[in-house]
C-alpha cells in the first residue's frame, strides 16, 4: 500500500525544526511526502534588512534545499503573508482540501492549534484539521501535531531519531537566513535529547539518544 504523507506547516522551516528526524525516517520507510507551507515567511528573522519579497524568495529556495536534504518529494507553497491575521483562510483551506482530496494521504502532520505559542502555527494546525474534515478523507494513520514553540506536557507518540539527527540538523542549516540570528538547530537538538533521556520514568536506561514527540489530533469539529 502506498504510504502518502502530507505535512502542513505555517513557515518554510517548521517541518525541519519540529519533525525533521521523523521525516527522514518516514522517507527511509518508503513514504512519499508532500510538504505544504502556508505563509511565505517574509517577515521572520531578517538580519540582512531584505525586503519582504526578497526574504520570501530566499526562504522558498532554502525550503526546497532543506526538503531535498530530507528526501521530501514535493513542496507546495501557498504564499500567504507572514502574519496570522493576514492569511486568506478561505483560499488556503480550498487549496488544502484540493491537495488532500488529490493525494489521499494515509497520515497528516501539522502544528498544534492549541498548545503552540505562535499564532501562525496555531492557525496552520486549525486549517489542517478543518481541511481534513472537509476533504472527507479517511486517514488510516491519523493526524499528528509536532512541537516547536512550546514543548508538549503529554504526547501520544515518540519517535527515536538517532540515525536521522545529522540529516535533520543539515536540513535546518539550509535555512541560513533564519539560523544566522536564532540557533534553531541547537535549541531543538536540546529538546530532542531531553525527550529521549526523560521519555520513561520507569526505564532503567534511555531507549535512544534523540527523539521527537507528537500529539494525536482529534478530528471532531472544535467549538472554537
Amino acid at each position: 500500500m502506498n504510504h502518502n504523507v502530507v505535512i502542513i506547516s505555517a513557515h518554510p522551516d517548521d517541518m525541519e525544526i519540529g519533525m525533521g528526524g521523523t521525516v527522514a525516517k518516514l522517507v527511509e520507510s518508503m513514504a512519499v511526502i508532500t510538504s505544504v507551507v502556508v505563509t511565505n515567511g517574509g517577515r521572520s528573522s531578517n538580519p540582512f534588512a531584505f525586503t519582504e519579497q526578497r526574504m520570501a524568495e530566499l526562504r522558498r529556495k532554502e525550503a526546497l534545499r532543506a526538503a531535498g536534504v530530507l528526501g521530501v518529494k514535493d513542496v507546495i507553497f501557498c504564499g500567504e503573508p507572514d502574519a496570522a491575521d493576514e492569511v486568506n483562510t478561505t483560499a488556503v483551506k480550498q487549496r488544502l482540501v484540493e491537495i488532500l482530496a488529490r493525494l489521499r494521504p494515509t497520515e497528516v502532520y501539522t502544528l498544534d492549534e492549541e498548545l503552540d505559542r505562535h499564532p501562525a502555527h496555531r492557525l496552520a494546525g486549525k486549517l489542517a484539521r478543518e481541511s481534513v474534515l472537509e476533504a472527507g478523507i479517511v486517514l488510516s494513520g491519523g493526524i499528528w501535531a509536532y512541537e516547536i514553540w512550546g514543548p508538549f506536557a503529554t504526547w501520544d507518540r515518540l519517535e527515536y531519531i538517532d540515525r536521522y539527527v545529522a540529516k535533520k540538523m543539515a536540513a535546518i542549516a539550509e535555512h541560513q537566513s533564519q539560523v544566522a540570528t536564532i540557533p534553531y538547530g541547537e535549541g531543538v537538538l536540546g529538546l530532542n535529547r531531553w525527550r529521549a533521556v526523560f521519555a520513561d520514568p520507569k526505564a532503567s536506561a534511555p531507549a535512544g539518544v534523540y527523539a521527537e514527540v507528537f500529539r494525536q489530533i482529534t478530528l471532531s469539529p472544535h467549538a472554537k
